[in-house]
């Protein structure tokens, strides 16, 4: 019976750990579905912005000993600056572009850039994110449970909630989902579609930041870091159906 017991608790504790990394999982096959819905693009530096988010929270929580809610704003305002800036700059020149490649092929140059910058401001050492919970693991009902992977769920579970509110209560929502679901209907409309773009790319950063930041502790925080987990988000984004956004959530867990 103990034994059964001891494996029952394990098969729990490994659940729990997969629907946490299934809900960064999600959380980058969101920011996939997105940018793909408003801009008929996969933006393959995805993964990159989820690194520089977790470089953002270990330099504000760890060398400037910021708290870490503080080091958590901080990081998530300079993605969403950040995740616009490179929409204007890079992608809004090419946005009319006939050749449907082209703003492929800037997404993957971003992700070169961005790789190659962070490698060169930061080396090829790999950091350790320092804990954010003072208990490692809390227990429940006797399974004892990595507090890290209890907040990697919660925050996913109120991201998901944040975006419902904004996309079915507000209006910056409704213009963004009126651009996804139809460019030349929405211009007439007077939206403004560029505008909405840079939003919806600023929201990829944010949610990629968000993923890095919550992702760090449990890994190592390192230039490379984003290439496998925006490999499992673009495959999460796949299995719940690519421009579906609840399909993507589910994706996202289901890999996990």
């Amino acid at each position: 019976m103990e034994g059964w017991e001891s494996i029952m608790d394990h098969l729990i504790q490994q659940f729990i750990y997969g629907i946490s990394l299934g809900s960064t999982y999600a959380l980058i096959a969101l920011a996939i579905t997105l940018v793909y819905r408003a801009m008929d693009l996969i933006n393959f530096a995805t993964g990159e912005i989820l690194m520089v988010g977790a470089f953002l929270g270990y330099l504000f929580y760890a060398d400037l000993k910021l708290p870490f809610i503080v080091s958590f704003i901080l990081s998530v305002i300079i993605a969403f600056i950040f995740g616009s800036l490179l929409e204007r700059i890079f992608l809004r020149k090419l946005e009319n572009n006939p050749n449907p490649l082209s703003l492929l092929l800037m997404t993957i140059a971003l992700f070169i850039i961005i790789r190659n910058g962070v490698q060169l401001i930061f080396g090829s050492s790999a950091y350790r994110f320092p804990p954010i919970f003072e208990k490692s693991a809390v227990t429940i009902g006797g399974i004892s449970i990595n507090t890290q992977y209890i907040a990697v769920i919660i925050t996913s579970i109120l991201i998901m909630f944040f975006l419902y509110i904004l996309f079915s209560k507000t209006q910056i929502g409704l213009s963004l989902r009126a651009v996804a679901q139809d460019k030349t209907t929405a211009r007439m409309m007077g939206i403004n579609v560029s505008k909405m773009n840079n939003i919806t790319f600023g929201l990829c950063a944010v949610l990629g930041a968000i993923a890095g930041i919550m992702y760090a502790p449990l890994v190592v925080v390192s230039f490379d870091m984003g290439q496998i987990i925006m490999l499992k988000g673009f495959i999460g984004a796949m299995l719940g159906g690519l421009g579906i956004v609840p399909g993507a959530v589910l994706g996202g867990l289901l890999l996990g």
